[in-house]
This record gives structure tokens, sequence and C-alpha cells, in this order.
């Protein structure tokens, strides 16, 4: 049996990996690929890299910083998870059967994709990003739309409006939904509402993004924020029994430990600020835990 199966692969996840094994426990990690660390051009806000470093090389040094500690990794997905009788749980990954005393769920969330042609490239070359949190600094001096309907998209465009950019709100039809003095305080902010809803959002990688209305107008940006929202993969937890939030982010204690005896989770996939940095020190907390309870 396994002290603690890890599951998911990106920041949390290889960060308890750092930390059990060097604990000197007995943990397997199982990844299937989808951490959104590899989706990041350039992040600039993980200490120690002042200039930057690109999220794909992110990943592999922390893949390799666990695999110091003679933590096995493998690929794959974890499609169920049960509470044994006689205590820990049992996964099933594919044809394997895995036993673990304690689960850590590192499995993250995604960014949900609006339809844009030429995304994948876009995002690539940083003419549509997801998180004014990392990458706000950058947008300075630059015209940013911001695409979500309500509270999300409006609060997230006052966020984008502090780093001393040109931002649009691009409310998607939801103005009627807002409430009166949060639309004032963004417009006192300088932030320019459009209300229709986009017809066609095209964006051309190094020549920034065009927005065709409905009414046929065509507005052009540098820079393209979706909001839209996140989905958490929480599943695996909520099915067991899982207090979660209603977007899907599972409540957790002080130790990181879910609703469920035994399970914790870390990283996006826990209530929190989705960063970096964030997920590992949740991660870290939630490894350190689970080995005093070993």
């Amino acid at each position: 049996m396994l002290d603690c199966l890890v599951i998911g692969g990106g920041a949390a996840g290889l960060m308890a990996a750092v930390y059990l094994g060097r604990y000197r426990r007995n943990v397997l990690v199982i990844d299937d690929g989808g951490s959104r660390l590899a989706m990041i051009p350039t992040t600039r806000n993980v200490l120690g890299f002042p200039d930057g470093i690109a999220g794909p090389q992110l990943l592999e040094n922390m893949r390799l910083h666990a695999a110091r500690f003679g933590v096995p990794m493998e690929a794959g997905r974890v499609e169920s998870l049960y509470r044994r009788d006689d205590a820990g749980f049992e996964a099933t990954a594919g044809a394997r059967r895995l036993s673990a005393r304690f689960v850590l769920l590192a499995t993250g969330a995604r960014d949900v994709e609006p339809d844009i042609a030429g995304l994948a490239p876009s995002l690539k070359s940083g003419q549509v990003r997801y998180c004014p949190v990392c990458d706000g600094f950058e947008t300075q001096g630059r015209r940013v739309a911001v695409l979500g309907p309500q509270a999300h998209g409006l609060r997230e465009a006052a966020f984008v409006a502090g780093f001393g950019n040109e931002v649009t709100w691009l409310s998607m039809g939801s103005l009627r939904k807002v409430a009166v003095p949060e639309l004032a305080d963004l417009r006192a902010s300088g932030v320019r509402v459009v209300d229709g809803r986009p017809r066609d959002i095209q964006c051309r990688p190094g020549h920034g993004v065009a927005v065709e209305m409905g009414e046929g107008q065509v507005l052009a940006f540098d820079v393209l924020y979706p909001a839209l929202g996140l989905t958490h993969a929480s599943q695996l937890a909520t099915t067991l029994g899982a207090r979660a939030q209603d977007d899907g982010q599972l409540e957790v204690d002080d130790h990181f430990e879910t609703t469920v005896p035994g399970l914790y989770a870390a990283g996006d996939v826990a209530v929190g600020l989705n960063q970096i940095n964030v997920a590992a020190g949740q991660a870290a907390i939630a490894a350190t835990a689970i080995h005093n309870r070993l």
C-alpha cells in the first residue's frame, strides 16, 4: 500500500512529491499531462526567475526535482477513487488498481475557452491571456479587452484597469444584470464598456486581436483576456462526498484536507488563488500534514 497517491503532476502535485520524497515516504504521482503550466508562454512571478521562465521548462524542472528524490511518476488518468473498508483509498487507473493510505488531489482546473480562430498560437504569442494576476503587469500602455459576462467579467476588467492600460469590457449583453454602482465605479476607472455580443473574434499572432460586433463594428486590441470561468477537476472528490463551492473548487481546512478524511487537495482544484506559487505552498502544507499522520 502506498503512503500517498498524488493525482496530478502540475505545480501542486510535483511540490507534494518533492516533500513526500524527502520525507522518505512511499509515493506515486499519476499525471494525465493536462497541467495548465504547459500552456504558459512565460511566467514572471515565480520567485527565483526574475527574467521569467517558460511554463513547459518550469514543469520539466519540477519533474526533475521530484525525480531527484526517487518519486516515481506515471502517465495515466485515475478514473475512480473509493474508500477502503479498512481505511485508506483504492484508485483505478486503466487496468491498474492502487491502494493508498492518503490521497492528494492536484487535478487542477481548465479555463473555459472562447470560440476564437487561432486561439492556440495566440496564447503562445501572448495576444490571448487567461490570468491578469500572472501577467497584467505586462499589459501596461496597451489596448486590452476583457471578454466575459456579468460580475466575473466586470471585476476582471476592473482588475486589469489597474495596470495603466486602455481597457474595454466586452460584457456579452449582460449589462442589465450588473449592479448600477459597480458599473459606475468601473466607468469611473476609465474602462470602456461595449455590451453587444461579438459576432467574430480573429487573433493574428504578433498583430493583435480584431473583434467584430453584431452590428458590424470592428474593434482592435493588443491583448484579449477571456473571463468565462474555470472548470475544476474535482469529480473524484465530490463523488466521495467532498464539499465543493458552486464553481467546483474543493473546500479544505488549514492543512488542505477536504471534508473526506484522508483526502487532501492542493492547487487550482482547492479553494484559493489560482497561482503557481500558491499551489506549491498548499502542496507543501498538505504533504507535511500527511507525513505527520503516517
